[in-house]
Order: structure tokens, then sequence, then C-alpha cells
């Protein structure tokens, strides 16, 4: 019967390894801590872990210490009528054999002699619901009783890693479902972001074949908006996300490719850019690029007054305010607004237009002014 030292250092042994499998996710490496603990606390040099495997007709072996090398992970016994495993999962308690020269119920694997293992005890290891996962195995290279009190131990032990187990294969399997999710989900991003640039392609070249210069606007404008929304999908799957859009390089992206296309109309403008780091959701991302688009290309077109931009600047500048609050501000310094009639106001022009509808759908603040040169300011919030 162990001593009051021998039952302090078995509940230490319980309590080092529940503490060790939570902070590990690696069930190879539980299980390998279980026997080294397990042999620890018990004496004995070898102990293993065997897991059932799918076909339900053999088990390997999982994990183990004291085992030559070469033994754990590639070690595979028959669950048969004689087998002692078996017979312990079948019963769904210990089995003990006391000395294995003088086994005459089971047949044992000829690796235990090799071993030097006399005494060997099988404790079953249940998941959570009852199905059984395999068996912890400790083996002593001496005759062994392996008393109640060294049954309750180890039958205490199995009950601990049947959950440890569950949680782990679990984890595994949603870890795998997420991995593959995300695969998925990167392709269909991918795919999309394609989809769109073949769109866009598609208008930039009929635009280049329509004679009519009304419509060969319309059809740019078209695919400056649709180009709004491909820069969204390609960032987004660069980031391997849908959720969030760093708003700096997204914004910096759009507006220079805007006056990049346009640069051979209008002549080079600089631009100027003050934006604080800051992630926005899509559905706020696309109007919200939608906005610049059409106020950069109407300052392109307008501002400088038809004339080269050269020496024009375009400004954006966006400020991260309290309670989620986003400020952007975009600016020209061109002629400015007409006096008559008030865009802000009246609403006048298609631009104009779209980007108070814009406005409305990010429930944004939207205020013009027009002293040195054009300027919108937008604040909405990020929620």
């Amino acid at each position: 019967m162990p001593d009051h030292e021998h039952m302090v250092k078995r509940q230490k042994v319980l309590a080092d390894f529940g503490e060790f499998s939570l902070r590990s996710e690696d069930l190879d490496q539980i299980l390998t801590e279980a026997c080294r603990l397990v042999g620890e606390a018990l004496g004995t040099d070898l102990a293993k872990v065997l897991e059932i495997e799918q076909d339900g007709k053999s088990v390997f072996m999982r994990a183990g210490v004291g085992w030559k090398p070469g033994y754990v992970g590639t070690v595979h016994l028959p669950m048969n009528e004689r087998s002692s495993e078996t017979y312990s999962i079948k019963v769904a308690k210990p089995v003990i054999t006391k000395d294995i020269d003088k086994e005459d119920r089971f047949e044992l694997p000829a690796f235990l002699k090799e071993h030097g293992a006399v005494a060997i005890v099988n404790v079953p290891i249940f998941l959570p619901g009852g199905k059984p996962y395999g068996l912890l195995q400790v083996d002593s290279r001496e005759p062994r009783e392996f008393g109640e009190e060294d049954i309750a131990f180890l039958r205490t032990y199995a009950a601990i890693l049947g959950p440890v187990i569950d949680r782990l294969h679990k984890s595994h399997s949603l870890k795998e479902a997420l991995e593959a999710n995300q695969h998925l989900l990167k392709e269909l991003q991918h795919r999309v972001k394609n989809h769109i640039g073949i769109v866009t392609s598609l208008v930039r070249m009929r635009a280049r074949d329509v004679t009519s210069e009304e419509a060969r606007r319309e059809l740019a404008t078209v695919g400056e908006r649709i180009e709004v929304l491909r820069l969204v999908n390609e960032l987004l799957y660069v980031a391997g996300t849908t959720d969030l859009l760093r708003l700096r390089p997204y914004v910096m992206q759009l507006v220079e490719n805007l006056c990049h296309v346009d640069e051979g109309q209008f002549g080079k403008v600089r631009l100027e850019f003050a934006i604080e780091e800051v992630d926005l959701a899509p559905e706020i991302a696309v109007p919200l690029g939608l906005i610049l688009n059409e106020f950069v290309t109407n300052s392109l077109k307008y501002a400088f007054d038809g004339e080269s931009a050269q020496g024009g600047v375009i400004s954006v500048s966006v400020e991260v305010l309290e309670e989620n609050g986003i400020r952007v501000r975009m600016s020209d310094n061109g002629k400015g607004l007409p006096a008559e009639p008030r865009p802000a106001r009246s609403g006048s022009g298609t631009g104009m237009k779209l980007i108070g509808a814009l406005a409305r759908q990010l429930d944004a603040k939207l205020d013009w002014s027009s002293s040195q040169g054009t300027a919108l300011c937008l604040e909405f919030s990020r929620r």
C-alpha cells in the first residue's frame, strides 16, 4: 500500500499533467508526457498509450517512454480474442498481468519481453460519451501486484486523458475545417478579383471602340467605378480576410491609379496623403472608395479649368475620431466650385448626386467647401 509520500507524489503528478495538458495543443507531446509522469508516479520504466485504429481491428503505439527507438509510432497490435487490450476495452476496466511468463489468458507481443517487461496493467481510455479511444499501459520489469490504490490512480489518470484527447481531436478538426474554408475563401476571392478585372478590361476596350465622345466618357467612368470593387477584392485577397480592409494602402492605391490613368489627358498632379492607420469593413470601404473616385475624377476634369493639371495638388486625409468616428477630407487646389448652382444644395451633376447617395449609404455627415479649391469632408462611424 502506498505511503503518504507516494500518495502526495501521485496527486502532484495528476496536477502537473492537468496543467501541462492545458498549455499544450500537441497531442503526441501530451501523451508522451502522460507516459513519463505515470511511470514516475508508479516507479516503472516503461509506459505507453495505444490508440485504436480506424478499422477497429488493431491498435498502434501512439506514445511511450522507455522503449527502444523505432517502436513508438510504428508498432501495431491486433485486437483479437486473445488480446489483453481487446478484453480491457470490452469489460471497460483495468486488466492486470502480474507476470507475463505465467499469463495463460492472453497472447502478449514479443517486444515486451525484448524490453524486459514482466508485469503489465491495461487501463482503457474512453472519450466523453463512452467511445473507446485506446489504452494506457504501464509495464514493470519486475513481477508486480498493482494494488487497489495503483489501479484507482491509473483510472483517474485515464479519466483525465479522455477529455484532453477529445478536446484536441475537436480542436484539430476545427483547425482543418478552418484551413479548408480559408483556402476556399482565397480561391473565391481570387476568382472574383479576376472576373472583375475582366469586366473592367471589357469596358475599357468598348470605350476605345465607340465613336461617341460622350459614350466614351461614360464607359470610362463606369470602368473606374468597377475598378474600385476590383481593388477592394484584391486587397482583401492579399490580406487573407473578408472582414477588414486596411484603409491607408487602399486609398493611396486608388487615388494613385486614377491619377496615373488620366495623366496623359490632364497632366500630372501632386498627391498629398495624411492617413491614419485604420481598418474598415468592405461595406464601408466600397462606398468610400466610390466617393473618392468621383471626387478625384471630377478634380482632374474640372478643377483646373480643363487645362493641364500640371502644378495641381490633390490631397486626402483620414483622421480617427472618438467613439469609432472617421473624418475623411479630400481636396484640390483648383478653381473651386461654381457660385451657382451650389452643388451641395442642388445636387447638380451626376458625380455630385452619386456622392450624395453614397454619403447617405454611409450615414455620413457631408460638407463641401470652396475657399481655395474644392474640398469635401465626410464624417461617419466605422461600426
